[in-house]
């Protein structure tokens, strides 16, 4: 009982990291767009949040 009780608490860890890794410093679509073409996005709203060294999250990016 305990070794599952400890199997389920490490699966619980693991599965919560995974998902504040994913949705931590997601960039916008249009920042990346801009980045695999080898360019930074020019959007007002992603050149005012860049500065910040946040991404936008009018845009749909999440810091």
């Amino acid at each position: 009982m305990r070794t599952i009780r400890l199997c389920a608490i490490i699966a619980l860890g693991l599965a919560l990291g995974y998902l504040v890794s994913e949705a931590a410093g997601k960039r916008a679509p249009c920042c990346e767009k801009a980045a695999k073409q080898g360019r930074t996005c020019d959007h007002a709203c992603c050149i005012e949040a860049a500065k910040q060294g946040k991404n936008c999250e009018k845009c749909g990016g999440k810091n």
